[in-house]
C-alpha cells in the first residue's frame, strides 16, 4: 500500500509539472503588455506607506509589517537590475531622493490622498512617467531555507504615473506569504521556481518586480 501510495504521488507530480510547463495565456491580461519605448521612466525609491492617506489607491494591511532602511535600499538596487536587465533598450532614469513628506501633504482622512503628491514630485523631476514602488506589508523569514516557524510574506505594488495628464497609467500588485506545496498542490510552479526551498522576503519581492515589469509593459 505503501509504495502504490508513493507511486500515485509521484505520477500525480511530474503530470502536474507537464501541466505546468505547457501553460498558455488564458486571456489577454496573461499576455505582457508593450509600453512604447519613446516614454522615459523615472523610477522612484521604495517607500512605505503607514497611512491611508499616503497611499495612490488601496489600503494599509491590518497588522502591518515594516520593513527598515537597509532592506529598502537592498530593494532599490534589485528592482534597478530587474528593470534593466535582460538586455532592456529603455531608457530609465532612477531617481535617489525620496519624496519628502510634509505636515501639510497628508490629510488625516481615511482615503488615499497621494496622487497629487507624487504627480508633484514627477514634476519636479521632470518625469514623463514615473513608476512608484511601495512596500505595504513585509515578514522576513523566521528559519532558513530548509525549515521555518513563519514563512516570509510581502506586499509590494507598483504605480506607473503619467505626470503630463496627472494619471494613473497601470497598477501592478504582488502580495504573497509563501505556504508549504501541500496546503495547495496548484502552486507546484511557484515551488519549483523557488528551488523547493523557504525562501526570503527579498526574494518575493523580487518576483513582484518581475510581474510588475510584465504588466506595465516595461
Amino acid at each position: 500500500m505503501r509504495t502504490l501510495t508513493y507511486r500515485s504521488f509521484l505520477l500525480f507530480f511530474m503530470l502536474a509539472i507537464l501541466a505546468a510547463c505547457s501553460q498558455r495565456p488564458r486571456s489577454t491580461a496573461d499576455v505582457p503588455v508593450v509600453l512604447s519605448h519613446s516614454y522615459r521612466v523615472s523610477v522612484a525609491p521604495f517607500s512605505q506607506p503607514t497611512r491611508t492617506a499616503e497611499l495612490i489607491m488601496g489600503q494599509i494591511p491590518e497588522p502591518q509589517g515594516t520593513i527598515d532602511e537597509n532592506d529598502l535600499l537592498l530593494l532599490d538596487h534589485k528592482l534597478r537590475q530587474v528593470l534593466t536587465g535582460s538586455n532592456s533598450k529603455r531608457n530609465y532614469v532612477f531617481l535617489k531622493t525620496p519624496a519628502k513628506k510634509t505636515s501639510t501633504a497628508y490629510h488625516s482622512g481615511a482615503q488615499p490622498m497621494a496622487l497629487k503628491h507624487w504627480l508633484a514630485y514627477g514634476k519636479e523631476h521632470n518625469c514623463d512617467l514615473l513608476l512608484v514602488p511601495f512596500v505595504l506589508d513585509w515578514h522576513q523569514r523566521q528559519g532558513s531555507r530548509a525549515g521555518v516557524t513563519q514563512s516570509a510574506a510581502v506586499h509590494v505594488e507598483f504605480f506607473l504615473l503619467k505626470i503630463a495628464t496627472g494619471s494613473v497609467m497601470s497598477r501592478s500588485i504582488f502580495d504573497e506569504k509563501q505556504r508549504p506545496l501541500s496546503d495547495n498542490f496548484l502552486e507546484l510552479s511557484s515551488f519549483l521556481k523557488r528551488h523547493g526551498s523557504w525562501v526570503e522576503a527579498e526574494d518575493l519581492a523580487t518576483e513582484g518586480m518581475l510581474k510588475a515589469k510584465k504588466e506595465l509593459g516595461l
